[in-house]
Formats: C-alpha cells, structure tokens, sequence
C-alpha cells in the first residue's frame, strides 16, 4: 500500500455531534466529507469527496483531510493512520475492492465511532463547545448565541440510530467518546441492543472523563458485565486541583473513587488513561504519574497509558514554550522514570516538544484565552501553575 494509505476510509465513518464526517476523529475538522442532518450514510459513504479521499490515497497523493498524521509522521513519530493501518490489518484487502471512481460498492463498517451529541458536563480546556454542552450554556451567557444540545441526527438521533443499527453485527469495535459518552442515550442504547441480540463478543472502547457511572436509572457498570472486552481510557491531563482547572467541571475525588471502584469490581475491564500533552501540563508529567501510582489509581505493572501531543487548538499547544523554558521542560521530562513502556511515550514527547517551533503570535493568543476563560471561570493560572510563570512575562 501507499505511504498515505490508511484504511478507515473503508471500514469507518466518523460523525461529530454536528453531524460532519470526518475520515476519523483527528482528521481536520474544516474538511468535512458530509453531513448526516442533509444526507443518508450511504450517499456520504460515496460522496465525490469521500471517493476523491480513497484514491488519493490509493495513489500516494496526500489528503488535505489528514494534516494530523503527516505532522506526526513527518517529525518521525507514529500517527493514528499507521496504528490503524496495524491494527485493523485483516481488513485491508476491502480495498481491493475499491472501484476506479473511488467508490465502494457496499457500507462495511468494522470500527464504530459516533459521537451523537454535544452533552457534557464538563468544559476542558482543549475542547470547545462542538462537543460540550456545559463550554456551550457558558457561551450563551457570555453573549455568544448558540445553540446548547447539538445532535448529529438534527433535532435528535432516532433516524440516523435506524441507519447504523442494521451495521451492528459486522462491526468488531465500538468506540464511544464525547461529549462525554457515559451521559449519552444511545450509547445505553447500544450496549442494550448488543446483550439482547446476543452480540456482545465484541471490543468496546471508551474515551470518558469518569465523572460519571450511570444515566438517568441505567448503570455502565451493570452492562459492562456483559462484555468481556473493554478498553476505558480515562481523560485526564493531571491531577488535583491541576486536573480541575484543565477540565473544568473536575471533582478529583470523583474520579479517584471511580477508578478504584471499577478495578474492584469489573477485573474484565482494562482501565487506564488518556493524557493530552499540552502547554499546562508538559512540566508535571513525572509529578501525576508519580501520584497515580503512589495512590494506587493505576496499577503500574498494567499501566499502558496513552499520550496525545495537542495540535489544536494551536494556543494551548507547545509552540507557544519559548526556547528557554523548553529546554527546562526537557530536562524535566528526562528524569522521569516510571516503566519501560511509559518511559518510552516521554521520549516521543520529547521529540515532539524539541522539533517544535516557537510561535509569538500563538503565545499572545494563549495570554487573550488563557485570561478570557480565567476570568468568567474564576480561575487565575498562575496558581494553579506556578513553575509556567514566565509564560506571562515580556510577551507584549
């Protein structure tokens, strides 16, 4: 295959709570290939734009749609196109099937990824109100009008629920993010169908923040039993009062409590955690990992954590670290010595950070933000962040 091929394009659709589709879910949010409000699965599925994708990438052509991965790749690290080229390899040869158009004559999802609405209790602040109801409601209040509960069905997801359901029983993996995934109708909705019909032989992955266990009189944990495969990657960038200002909306003991809770009672669920590496917490890393393990969150001899350097928004991300404090930066990264596997995610961080370019007018825009959402949230950064202060110093 090509060195642009990925094969999502053929056995995924992704749909975010506005209901644009993407390639996948870091694919470049301004380059839709449909929309499920306006138009049917089947005619997004062999769309020009979708079809434009699948040759380009049959051919070696770069697509302007996956901008994520070719940075990863570009810099030397591995990306989302090459670990899906990997881990959904048995499917590869659908693409054999491909028509010279760039179209396919059937839908084969195999990889579920849906996130049906904006709902969310929380306002992290790496996200925006595409995918928080709470960042929205605070939005409105502010004086930005808009729309609070966004579904990707339009007024709501009955419809497009009837056009995924018939494409449950080819699917091997279902993958439920946010929003937060654990507040959300039809994921229950989901996991009920799949225990009735018996389906339930299946992978299960979640991106959840954990704040939560239940919705409405319906328990995650009594369906998860059903299961005997489940991955639950928890969003969580630090810890404490740090985690609390990151994502806003954080109750800290919640979530240590949750975490405990479900490696007591639901051994058949892999339990770890989804860090996005940002400006705010690039310094502490050792520090959180340290404390999840000296509190017994984690269990260090299965901890496989999962790190994702922020691209977007581009003011939070490590091109704003001037060159001074990112050498502090690396030389704290460098003393952190948690296991082999861990250990060698720091070292792609730091390679990361150091191929990363120092950006002033991205800096300036982080101090705008930054004070913006400290002020109507009550916050003031330099509390929470003390070894960042000179992120605030001679910018201007």
């Amino acid at each position: 295959m090509s060195d642009t091929f990925c094969i999502l394009p053929w056995i995924h659709i992704y749909v975010n709570p506005d209901g644009s589709v993407l390639p996948c879910c870091i694919a470049d949010y301004h380059k839709h290939l449909g929309n499920t409000r306006n138009s049917s699965l089947e005619n997004i599925w062999n769309s020009e734009k979708y079809k434009t994708l699948r040759k380009n990438m049959l051919q070696g052509k770069k697509c302007e749609e996956c901008s994520a991965c070719y940075k990863n790749e570009d810099i030397g690290l591995n990306s989302f196109r090459q670990s899906s080229n990997k881990k959904y390899e048995e499917f590869i040869p659908l693409a054999d099937k491909t028509n010279d158009d760039g179209s396919l004559d059937e839908l084969s999802l195999r990889y579920f990824d849906v996130r049906w609405s904006n709902i969310c209790n929380f306002k992290c602040r790496s996200c925006s109100s595409t995918y928080s109801s709470s960042w929205a409601k605070e939005d409105k209040e502010n004086g930005i009008d808009k729309s609070i509960l966004i579904y990707a069905g339009g007024k709501d997801n009955d419809s497009l629920y009837r056009q995924f359901q018939p494409h449950f029983k080819n699917i091997k993996e279902f993958y439920f993010a946010g929003g937060e995934p654990l507040l959300t109708d039809k994921h229950y909705d989901i996991l009920e169908h799949l225990v009735e019909v018996g389906n339930t032989d299946i992978k299960l992955r979640y991106n959840t923040n954990l704040s939560v266990l239940g919705y409405k009189d319906k328990s995650v944990l009594d369906l998860w039993q059903h299961f005997p495969d489940i991955d639950v990657d928890v969003s969580i960038d630090s810890w404490k009062e740090r985690a609390e200002y990151i994502r806003e909306g954080t109750i800290w003991n919640d979530i240590e409590n949750n975490f405990k809770l479900i490696r007591k009672e639901l051994p058949n669920v892999n339990l770890q955690t989804n860090t996005v590496v940002s400006v705010f917490n690039i310094f502490t890393l050792g520090d959180f990992l340290n404390y999840l393990d000296e509190n017994n969150i984690i269990d260090k001899k299965r901890y496989y954590p999962s790190f994702y350097n922020l691209i977007n928004p581009t003011y939070y991300s490590v091109d704003i670290i001037p060159d001074r404090l990112k050498q502090k930066i690396i030389l704290e990264l460098k003393r952190i010595d948690f296991s082999s596997n861990v250990n060698d995610k720091i070292s792609s961080i730091i390679h990361f950070l150091g191929k990363s370019k120092y950006n002033a007018d991205l800096h300036k825009q982080f101090i705008i933000k930054t004070q913006y959402y400290d002020n109507i949230r009550n916050r003031q950064f330099n509390n929470y962040f003390p070894e960042l202060d000179e992120l605030y110093e001679n910018v201007f």
